[in-house]
């Protein structure tokens, strides 16, 4: 029997169906490359961060997360690694600083250890950021749909730096190894559903301008350009409970998204909650977001869960209800739903997650 002819789209374009019988199928439709676009996946992060990244990171992207020195970008990129794991993904982890720490692994809510691959140096080899940059890339083309996280870019060591002596004058090679690397790997990142995360460090602008940012990204400027999302933290305080008086819970950190090719509006801004031993607190955020837009109502120290009384009707609110014997009078339940001070209402919230989830559906309804 014979085969039957692949058929070619392009039939009525002389000149496309040229390219294509001479170059393979590299030509595509507008329609085709849409529908591709659609078929990746949005992976949330936390609520803050999915609000301002437009629903959070897509499949088949470089992201680069920059800031200071333990301002929280390793626990966000393990936070989101969690997200990942239990999505079925595989991660890898490029531990290039060798700095990871215990409570990196226990720190971080339904992070499992046993399904993370840390890629690192051992006692036997040093790896360049030559070795780092080809594991990589080997990850990205024979593993497809996996999350890799580079910890940090900044740390990568090129090969002559490292077998050279120890002297100043050395000119940094990093930047261009980075540019060629990510030329190689941009087309196979989208094509594999891979999400690349890249950590990096600010260094000092010496610029010499009196306008510019005192810091900036190190690594030089094509993984700026290179990241379909673009992310920086900056730490504003610490968490305490409670507020300025009680025991140091966690940190407070300010996002600026500069791009998001998830959808997000460009330099849009967010807000994270790091707890120690939990992560990134989602409830406080969904706590903070409420209260701005007033589906929790705030009077003093007394904090009302407004969306739920006003829609007692709801299958979820009228079963809470109904479990703990509430009344059907209005004040009755907006008693129920009725807190003195945030940690009572993030304590009720953690305790009945199906309320926080119900809180932050109508929290994405707004947007």
């Amino acid at each position: 029997m014979a085969k039957k002819k692949k058929t070619n789209k392009f039939t009525e374009d002389v000149v496309s169906s040229s390219v294509v019988q001479t170059y393979g199928d590299v030509v595509r439709t507008g329609s085709e490359v849409l529908s591709n676009l659609n078929s990746l996946q949005v992976i949330g992060v936390s609520p803050a961060l999915d609000i301002a990244l437009g629903g959070g990171l897509r499949e088949g992207s470089c992201v680069v997360m920059t800031g200071d020195p333990k301002s929280g970008k390793t626990t966000t990129a393990l936070h989101f690694a969690a997200k990942c794991q239990s999505l079925g993904k595989k991660v890898i982890y490029a531990n290039t600083e060798g700095r990871l720490a215990k409570q990196n692994f226990e720190g971080i809510k339904g992070l499992d250890p046993d399904k993370i691959l840390i890629v690192e140096s051992t006692d036997d080899r040093v790896l360049s950021a030559e070795d780092f940059l080809n594991i990589i890339e080997y990850y990205i083309n024979n593993d497809p749909e996996c999350l890799i996280i580079v910890d940090s870019v900044s740390n990568m060591v090129p090969k002559v730096e490292l077998e050279g002596e120890v002297r100043t004058g050395v000119r940094n090679s990093l930047p261009r190894l980075l540019s060629m690397f990510f030329k190689r790997i941009g087309g196979s990142v989208t094509k594999n559903k891979t999400i690349i995360i890249c950590i990096t460090h600010n260094i000092a602008n010496t610029s010499g301008s009196r306008y510019a940012p005192m810091k900036m990204a190190d690594c030089g400027n094509m993984l700026q350009y290179q990241a379909g999302t673009n992310m920086v933290i900056t730490h504003r305080g610490k968490w305490q409970v409670p507020a300025q008086t009680g025991p140091h819970v966690g940190q407070i950190a300010n996002w600026n998204i500069k791009t998001s090719n998830a959808g997000g509006i460009p330099n849009s801004t967010a807000e994270s909650w790091i707890k120690y031993g939990i992560g990134l607190d989602e409830v406080q955020e969904v706590v903070q977001i409420a209260c701005e837009f007033r589906l929790i109502k705030t009077a003093g120290a007394w904090y009302t869960v407004q969306c739920a009384v006003d829609e007692k009707d709801e299958p979820i609110i009228a079963k809470l209800l109904k479990e703990n014997e509430v009344g059907d009078k209005d004040e009755d339940i907006e008693r129920f739903f009725k807190f003195q001070g945030v940690n009572n209402l993030t304590e009720f919230l953690n305790e009945n997650s199906q309320i926080c989830d119900f809180i932050y559906e109508k929290i994405k309804e707004l947007f």
